[in-house]
């Protein structure tokens, strides 16, 4: 008996609905069939389709297919006749591979209507309906007819595909994600000439349009321009934020091999010929001003937001999810936590990796969700990634540089006891009658001698007398109190008693002993452990924070009391801005990261508020000095930089290597950076 192989119904289920896990990638699928029908546009509808029962509309002006074409190829299931013909009629290079992904789209609903107009059969116009409810009583996909009807019409070439009854509707977060995919598709780069269009009939497109075309491109602080020949050869460019031309690198500069060497001729990578550029950002609203820029610094960071990360195009149409929020798949975010200045973050960075793959090494997933991991990809993805580290090394290269002929401007300071009492800064009477004072030179505190027999390694760490310790730890407490205290008078009565217990438990955390005790501690550790006490206070304003912590553990000496005290008022500082910078400056955030750079442990510590604009940087670190519009009694910033004194083995208001202030950082706001001393845990 002969037999042959038979699919029971179950199998579209498993093909079709869980195929693809996001609804929004079966639209694109047909979006991207359009594209390969050699069509200028696509044209996607959702009528009531925020709940079960809507109906999708998908139009395209492109070749259409004949009835032939469409039993041989639109219902032929698991196989395309796209590889076999690689080009269009017009020479577009064809990017469906499966025949997959159109049948996850078809199961979207319930009832498919196909229409089709070919462009070598005009005024024939062909039709086909699917009405998945026939499989439901069949033991095989087989013993469903399916009739394709023809007629004449007077409309023009292209398909129309109609998805009736949706079995599930569209949020609001699956719109979005639909709206950003759709208009994301074909580039956003304004060089692009594809010669496609695609466009989805829905505010959230109109949005998203909106924020993209704010362009910032010309706004870059360094462009990285690399290429991949077919011979597997790399080659690269960097460039200034005026245009120019920075410096140049030849394959052998940017590849490596996995011993941190170089690759030596002719050893290529194995991957399709491509081109990556990468646009890198300072988000430094100074920088703007600097330049004259037309634009407003407040709309970079919302561009970047939809726009932000390295984007992966693969013969003119944009891959999913490569570019898309938390998918960093260049290691960007990683590799910047260990070299912050000199190396783009995906919310710094926009860039894109464009590849035509005439061989088709790149293989799609059978899901969608971007391409298989094969050498060719892996190979195209290091050659990525090595142009990155190759524009951080000549970065790298290019700051030392500066360094050399251009030292940071100091301001000699004689020690204390030289001073002449009448070279001596003046400062003004703070009762404000318009006297002048001259500040007298204040004592030396006491430090405490370690007691003996003492340990020879205990000679290595900071001698900080525990008065002055509980004295900062107490002095954040009531920094902090002063900062509740305006918040309840804000909120009202309904809050004070979800604020009451607050206070009690960071004083608590302040006067424990095991605290003010100076010990080899793990910076990452500490910190992150104050950033979970502040967190709560920052999400309740509406504050996002963002932590970079080194991988590895960063030894320092000091205090668990100071390190809090110097995350809490840093953190009471940036509350303070954000409250006054409002709803301008776009989303109020924090980015608090730690690092290992040329011998010194550092934190880095910056917001997107304000700035620091009303009060001079040198001199804010004093006692009683604040900002024009700040309610706080000036200690906080005090209370940092006598804590960084100490761990430093400096004196406060005299050395002050150890901090450090810009007024428009990373974020835009202020930036403030601490370093200290490396230790060994041995100490």
């Amino acid at each position: 008996m002969r037999t042959h192989l038979r699919f029971a119904p179950e199998i579209l289920i498993r093909l079709g609905e869980e195929l693809i896990p996001h609804p929004d990638l079966g639209v694109i699928e047909l979006v991207r069939n359009a594209y390969d029908a050699d069509a200028t546009k696509s044209i996607v509808q959702l009528h009531n389709a925020t709940q079960p029962g809507g109906t999708l509309v998908v139009e395209d002006d492109g070749d259409g297919m004949t009835a032939e074409e469409i039993r041989e190829g639109f219902l032929l299931i698991g196989r395309s006749s796209k590889p076999g013909t690689p080009d269009s009629k017009t020479s577009r290079r064809r990017i469906g591979e499966k025949g997959l992904g159109r049948l996850a789209a078809l199961r979207l609903g319930r009832r498919v209507e196909l229409v089709s107009r070919p462009r070598s059969e005009p005024g024939v116009e062909h039709t086909l309906v699917i009405d998945w409810a026939d499989y439901d009583t069949v033991r095989s996909v087989e013993e469903v007819e399916l009739t394709v009807v023809s007629r004449t019409t007077m409309k023009k070439p292209g398909t129309s595909l109609t998805v009736h009854r949706l079995r599930h509707g569209f949020d609001k977060e699956q719109m979005e994600r639909l709206a950003r995919a759709m208009r994301l598709l074909t580039g956003f780069f304004h060089d692009e000439e594809t010669g496609f269009t695609a466009t989805l009939i829905a505010p959230q497109f109109e949005q998203v349009s909106d924020a993209v075309n704010r362009s910032f491109f010309d706004e870059y602080e360094y462009k990285l321009e690399a290429h991949l020949d077919e011979q597997g050869y790399a080659s690269t460019v960097l460039y200034d934020w005026r245009g120019q031309v920075v410096t140049r690198g030849d394959h052998i500069d940017v590849a490596p091999d996995g011993r941190g060497g170089r690759l030596q001729s002719p050893l290529r990578y194995q991957a399709p010929a491509a081109s990556f550029e990468l646009w890198m950002f300072l988000l430094n609203k100074r920088s703007f001003e600097l330049r004259e820029s037309k634009r407003r610094f407040a709309d970079l960071r919302p561009w970047l937001r939809v726009v932000g990360g390295v984007h992966l195009f693969h013969r003119g149409l944009r891959v999913h999810p490569y570019g898309d929020e938390g998918f960093d798949w260049l290691s960007l975010n990683l590799l910047r936590a260990r070299s912050p200045e000199l190396r783009p973050s995906t919310n710094t960075s926009i860039g894109r990796v464009s590849v035509e793959d005439p061989d088709a090494l790149l293989i799609p997933k059978t899901d969608r969700m971007g391409f298989q991991e094969n050498a060719a990809f892996i190979e195209l993805r290091n050659f990525a990634r090595s142009a990155t580290d190759w524009a951080a090394r000549e970065r790298k290269r290019i700051r030392d540089g500066d360094r050399l002929v251009k030292p940071a401007p100091t301001r000699p300071i004689e020690p204390a006891a030289a001073v002449e009492r009448s070279k001596a800064p003046k400062d003004p009477d703070p009762t404000g009658d318009g006297q002048v004072f001259e500040p007298v030179a204040q004592p030396e505190l006491p430090t405490l001698a370690p007691s003996l027999p003492a340990q020879r390694h205990e000679a290595s760490l900071p001698l900080v007398p525990k008065e002055r310790l509980l004295y900062r730890a107490l002095a954040t407490t009531g920094i902090l109190a002063t900062a509740f205290a305006y918040e309840t008078a804000a909120v009202g009565e309904a809050s004070q008693a979800a604020r009451a217990g607050e206070l009690p438990a960071i004083a608590t955390r302040a006067t424990k002993a095991e605290g003010c005790r100076v010990a080899v501690l793990d910076l990452n550790e500490v910190i992150g452990n104050a950033l979970g006490v502040v967190r709560p206070h920052l999400e309740r304003r509406g504050i996002a924070l963002s932590e970079e912590l080194w991988g590895d553990p960063i030894r320092v000496a000091g205090a668990v009391s100071d390190l809090e005290a110097i995350v809490f008022n840093l953190a009471v500082n940036a509350m303070s801005s954000l409250a006054g910078a409002g709803d301008h400056l776009g989303e109020p955030s924090v980015l608090v990261r730690t690092r290992v750079d040329g011998g010194h442990a550092v934190v880095d510590f910056s917001d997107s508020g304000t700035g620091i604009i009303d009060v001079d940087i040198a001199q804010m670190w004093r006692p009683g000095v604040s900002g024009a519009k700040s309610r706080g009694a000036g200690l906080g910033l005090t209370v940092v930089r006598d804590a960084v004194a100490d761990m430093c083995g400096t004196r406060p208001g005299v050395d002050e290597a150890g901090f450090s202030a810009d007024a428009y950082g990373e974020l835009g706001g202020a930036s403030f950076r601490i370093r200290l001393p490396l230790r060994t845990t041995a100490e």
